[in-house]
């Protein structure tokens, strides 16, 4: 119980470890500590969790679920990266995590199913890159900013729906979904890169929009959203 943190790379490559127990009071998972290991029960974070550093658990190719406790404020880039049989990632309510890190989810193949936190505020690039089993997400309403790439190669989805609070979609955040048919975007968002969504994609707007206006500029086929 008096350890409160799991140093960098501490437990890198040690395929023995199955299952591990975090002590009560531990605060903080150094970088790549557990990467590289096949862990096959989910890891129980106790309450005082405040830190996933960066790559901490990449390369499980044997771990299938995480739950994050509402304790968490950082979690670090590619801390998951590669985690080829994990399907559920959820944060518990209240969670006190605003971001989601660049190529946090990268390649996680099977990944099915995200609860996201509540107070979500940016999606780092290639955060879900080739998330390809990524059917339906709930993107919430604090969420500002979508970065490049960040859901690019999520093969299964098939519509999107921006929540009015984002400022900034990076380019090809939508980027490489074949089976994308719809992105909806009712508002204007301050910055909006290239390529966010393939072209056969269509893109739901208000006309006359900024949207509207770079649908025309890149060559997207439109749909006009009647105001209300």
């Amino acid at each position: 119980e008096k350890y409160i943190y799991i140093d960098d790379c501490c437990y890198k490559g040690n395929g023995k470890i199955k299952e591990i127990i975090l002590p009560s009071g531990c605060r903080i998972i150094g970088k790549e500590a557990f990467a590289s290991c096949q862990l096959r029960k989910p890891v129980v974070f106790p309450q005082t969790v405040k830190e996933i550093k960066e790559s901490a658990f990449s390369e499980n190719h044997s771990l299938r679920e995480v739950t994050f406790p509402a304790s968490l404020e950082i979690l670090g880039d590619y801390s998951y990266k590669g985690c080829t049989a994990l399907k559920k990632v959820a944060f518990e309510t209240s969670s006190e995590c605003r971001r989601i890190p660049e190529c946090c989810f990268h390649s996680c193949t099977q990944l099915s199913k995200v609860v996201f936190p509540e107070h979500l505020k940016s999606i780092g690039r290639r955060a879900f890159y080739r998330c390809k089993e990524l059917k339906e997400i709930t993107l919430p309403d604090t969420l500002e900013e979508i970065d490049k790439k960040a859901f690019f190669c999520c093969k299964e989805l098939t519509k999107v729906v921006i929540p009015e609070s984002v400022r900034k979609i990076g380019a090809e955040a939508f980027h490489g979904i074949a089976k994308l048919e719809v992105i909806e975007i009712r508002h204007d968002p301050e910055e909006i890169g290239e390529d966010i969504v393939n072209k056969p994609v269509r893109i739901r707007c208000y006309q006359g929009s900024k949207v509207d206006a770079y649908c025309q500029e890149h060559g997207y086929t439109v749909e006009y959203i009647e105001k209300q």
